[in-house]
């Protein structure tokens, strides 16, 4: 039991998890990732005081789908998902899971070490705004239902079994970082693989993006997981002897960004990488070795922008050129989805109109379960939850907000970082409503609650 404790508990362990999900996904040896990920989750839950190990195992169930196996409609030409072979697994294996979660949460209840706070109750509100989406409205079915329950359990229970249930020293955040390295490593060798085998990805010399498709996701959930990284390999930067080898891996991962294609990201690289930078000199070691560091890349990168300064400034062209069309903006069509979702809200603004309405493009998957939204967090909430659902995300936003304040540490910060690098890419997509986001998303609120009152540094 100590052995497998101490396993469970290792700083190594997302790094293993990370090398595997990289076989299963080149494999398609989907079902086997999601034996090892509930084993080694189930057993986190039965078996150990603090689950935040728990934490990057989640982070690798977010790219779990391999490309050869995927639903997704831009990709999909298999029926790996809908075989009753498959399907009967996943089924099983999803209900251990949640049954180990269940239990870790009645026995977090029945010990007393669940504590109600402030953001308890905002994320209540949030969640049953959730639930209730569209209520009222003339479209609304089962589906309506069990979406909104699926999204208000991800932010209910993990927040539940997390806030109670970790252990968030300096080392125990470590862990988190760690995690999101391996999760960022993972990521980056995907990006390099996928440039180094997609057919057709050059036209004419430059990027063709809409190539760029993974299993899980096209290149804006890239870019949202990839920026979400960021922080913590600046945060290990400013904390490990040798910081300047996670210093230069932080500025690899700024540039991977720009090669995801993904917009939002490349603008949220722009606004959440100098901001860690500044975190890391203010309050990190290693200051100097770090700069040294910096300097150099920085060096390096302008050295190169000039040097092929004709194909820099075309691929941008490129990449933005649909923002504006004809002198209005467009925002590669998120202005019209935009309009259709306010008329949603206008129509039931109340509880919403519900998430499963038609928005004028195409939907997510080939598995007909994930809505078609409207690409914008606040819109979203208004088109689907109606003012109801918006007051209480501001209400939990705001909470969120005032309980940094109460307990400015770095570590915290850090956890800010990675949770505003979200909710900024969601402004302009989709991610805090899709599912694994909003687990990583209530996870991460989790750990920022569980530290208001504690100094971890």
């Amino acid at each position: 039991m100590e052995i497998a404790k101490a396993i469970l508990s290792s700083r190594y362990l997302p790094f293993a998890s990370a090398a595997l999900t990289l076989i299963c996904y080149y494999l398609g040896w989907d079902v086997v990732l999601f034996y090892y990920v509930a084993t080694v989750g189930i057993s986190i839950l039965l078996l150990s005081d603090d689950v935040t190990p728990l934490f990057p195992q989640l982070l690798f169930m977010s790219v779990s789908v391999s490309l050869v196996n995927t639903p997704s409609y831009t990709m999909g030409t298999t029926d790996y998902y809908r075989r009753p072979e498959i399907f009967i697994q996943i089924f099983i294996i999803l209900g251990l899971f949640i049954a180990a979660a269940a239990f870790r949460l009645i026995k977090t209840i029945a010990c007393k070490k669940f504590k109600i706070t402030p953001i308890f109750y905002g994320m209540c509100g949030f969640a049953a705004t959730l639930l209730l989406n569209g209520i009222i409205g003339e479209g609304y079915n089962p589906k309506n239902l069990l979406f909104g329950f699926i999204l208000a359990s991800c932010v209910i229970v993990v927040y539940c079994i997390f806030k109670d249930n970790v252990k968030l020293g300096a080392d125990g955040f470590e862990k988190i970082a760690y995690g999101f390295l391996a999760f960022s490593l993972l990521l980056v060798i995907e990006l390099i693989v996928a440039f180094a085998t997609t057919e057709g990805l050059f036209k004419n010399g430059i990027i063709a993006r809409e190539k760029l498709i993974f299993g899980w996701g096209v290149y804006n959930t890239y870019g949202a997981f990839l920026l979400m990284c960021m922080p913590s390999a600046i945060y290990l930067a400013g904390r490990k002897r040798f910081g300047f080898v996670y210093t230069l891996y932080s500025f690899l991962i700024f540039v991977a960004l720009f090669f995801s294609c993904s917009r939002q990201a490349m603008l949220g690289g722009i606004v959440v990488y100098p901001a860690c930078v500044v975190t890391l000199f203010i309050k990190g070691e290693n200051k100097f070795a770090n700069a040294c560091v910096l300097s150099a890349a920085a060096v390096a990168g302008t050295i190169l922008i000039a040097v092929y300064s004709e194909p820099v400034l075309q691929f941008f062209k490129v990449i933005f050129d649909n923002i504006v069309v004809n002198g209005e903006l467009n925002g590669s069509g998120r202005t019209r989805i935009w309009g259709e979702a306010i008329a949603y809200f206008k129509k039931y603004p109340v509880f919403g109109s519900g998430f499963f309405v038609e928005f004028s493009y195409r939907g997510n998957t080939g598995l007909g379960f994930m809505p078609r939204m409207c690409h914008n967090t606040m819109l979203e909430l208004l088109s689907a939850c109606g003012i109801v659902g918006l007051i209480a995300y501001l209400i939990h936003r705001t909470q969120t907000v005032l309980s940094f304040f109460k307990n400015m540490t770095v570590t915290r910060a850090f956890i800010a970082i990675t949770i505003c690098s979200l909710l900024m890419v969601s402004l302009v997509d989709n991610h805090l409503f899709n599912v694994f986001p909003t687990i990583i998303y209530s996870g991460l609120i989790a750990m920022f609650d569980k530290t208001e009152t504690k100094e971890i540094d």
